[in-house]
């Protein structure tokens, strides 16, 4: 070989490691870039290959999962996540419409954290699949929820015990007509086994109306105590005409005293709803608590309570659906018109200053819309007012599959 062409090889050599070490300067810029725009990414940043394998993060996911930066190199998607919404992420990329997800992202701890991931997918020139994923921490988000669900939780059940207490002089008298029989045939009874003669047929009558006094009793006590405890949120079906019965029965004594008439229509039929028992306690006796204090004036009072079974339209599915229509209806003063707009807003009250919170019909509001139900208000100055609450009706799938009302 001539001296010119080793000459000319050893020119194109040196030419050729220049492009090189370029290559490799402009690469590890490119890179350190990369690095310094990650670092500052205040969010948790994933990048992993087409088979879901991590091959890079940024210093926050090392911060905040506790994962060395070597360790995540092993890690395939489903050691940060569960295996079902791993699949659902796989499904998404795959898809090409990757949208928000809500997943728990485990941590070197064995701990969890709530995030919100954000994903897409790249291809570099030599056809090599990237799948890039950002995390947003919820922790703080649904820590916030939940004090606001608590909080929630808390103030329907200052309510009910608000509800206990303006009932207490009415219950008070509906205890002490049993405890007042219980005492009297008691008496009875000892009266009976000092006097001559056989008592038996007297004694076992003045005994059996004891016991029942005290079923009564044990009733009364045992609806307090029901529409005072704290209750679970599990929803199930619930027949409100059962509901409404039980009601009357422990306000017996509160309307009888207010000399109120009771026109009680409800359907033959069940009218079952899904929902939570003790949530629709409340929602109906406000209702009806409301109705009696409405009719303090009234020189004939008189409470309409029907129930039925209606067709509605369901704001969400936008289909009519069968809706089951409980009213409440009462013969006082009225609600001025202006006045009905801001009805159920909380706080705002149509009774004597410090006599009501305010809370009331907001807080029943809140429980019916919570059962995908509404409630409407017709009132007339002088005529009364009437409240309907309207709540799909619960039907059954084939096969006891719970269905229509849930996504009412």
């Amino acid at each position: 070989m001539s001296d010119q062409a080793i000459r000319i090889l050893e020119k194109q050599r040196e030419d050729l490691v220049v492009r090189v070490l370029r290559k490799h300067e402009e690469m590890e810029a490119s890179r350190s870039f990369t690095e310094r725009i990650l670092a500052g990414i205040s969010e948790l940043f994933l990048l992993l290959d087409h088979e879901f394998r991590v091959i890079q993060t940024n210093r926050e996911f090392v911060r905040r999962t506790g994962l060395a930066a070597g360790d995540h190199r092993r890690l395939a998607l489903e050691d940060l996540v569960d295996a079902d919404r791993a699949g659902e992420i796989r499904a998404a990329f795959a898809r090409g419409e990757f949208t928000e997800f809500e997943a728990q992202l485990r941590t070197a701890e064995g701990d969890t954290m709530p995030v919100k991931m954000r994903g897409s997918t790249h291809v570099n020139p030599n056809g090599l699949v990237l799948h890039m994923l950002i995390c947003s921490d919820c922790s703080e988000f649904f820590a916030l929820m939940q004090q606001m669900q608590e909080g929630q939780k808390q103030l329907i059940h200052s309510s009910r015990l608000a509800s206990l207490g303006e009932m207490a002089a009415g219950v008070g008298h509906e205890l002490t007509q049993p405890l007042n029989a219980i005492l009297l045939f008691a008496r009875n009874c000892l009266k009976a086994l000092d006097a001559p003669g056989d008592h038996t047929e007297m004694l076992r009558e003045n005994l059996q109306i004891i016991i029942d006094r005290v079923n009564k009793a044990a009733s009364i006590i045992g609806t307090m105590r029901s529409f005072g405890r704290k209750v679970e949120e599990e929803q199930a079906p619930v027949d409100l005409n059962e509901i409404i019965r039980k009601i009357l029965s422990f306000l017996e004594s509160q309307l009888r005293l207010s000399e109120i008439s009771l026109d009680l229509q409800l359907a033959e039929q069940p009218c079952v709803v899904l929902g939570v028992e003790v949530r629709l306690e409340q929602v109906f006796l406000n209702l009806v608590q409301n109705a009696i204090q409405a009719m303090g004036r009234v020189v004939v009072p008189r409470l309409t309570i029907t129930s039925r079974v209606v067709d509605g339209l369901n704001p969400k599915t936008m289909r009519h659906e069968p809706y089951v229509q409980v009213s409440v209806a009462d013969n006082g003063e009225g609600i001025p018109e202006e006045l009905q707009k801001k009805i159920f807003d909380p706080f705002f009250t149509t009774r004597e200053v410090g006599t009501g919170t305010g809370l009331g019909l907001s807080i029943v509001d809140r429980i019916v819309r919570g059962f995908a139900g509404h409630i409407e208000l017709t009132s007339q100055p002088g005529r009364g007012a009437r409240f309907a609450v309207y709540i799909p009706q619960y039907r059954p799938e084939p096969g006891g599959v719970e269905g229509a009302g849930r996504d009412a």
